[in-house]
């Protein structure tokens, strides 16, 4: 977990850097930031436009199995761009 936020301290700004810059698994990289999210550490929102024409299994909130995901707990289990912000710990309370 603190490679993976040290990671993320320097500007790292993607999943596959996160796994350059730690050497970790992508499954491991996924769980670090869904605990991240989880706890606050992390902010997670779902970046997106609008429905598409083909409906919701080619929406990017959709999930891997190509059902409607709108509005998906875990960057993990959504497809599309998610933006994740580093939380400060004052900002934590």
């Amino acid at each position: 977990m603190r490679q993976v936020l040290a990671a993320l301290a320097t500007g790292v700004t993607s999943r596959a850097e996160l796994t350059r810059a730690t050497g970790l698994d992508d499954d491991l990289v996924d769980g670090v930031l869904d605990h991240l999210v989880r706890t606050g550490l992390l902010e997670a929102q779902q970046l997106g436009g609008g429905c598409p024409d083909n409906g919701c299994g080619g929406c990017p909130s959709s999930r891997t199995d190509g059902s409607a995901g709108c509005g998906s707990a875990s960057p993990a289990t959504s497809r599309g761009p998610v933006a994740l912000t580093l939380r400060r710990r004052e900002e934590l309370g």
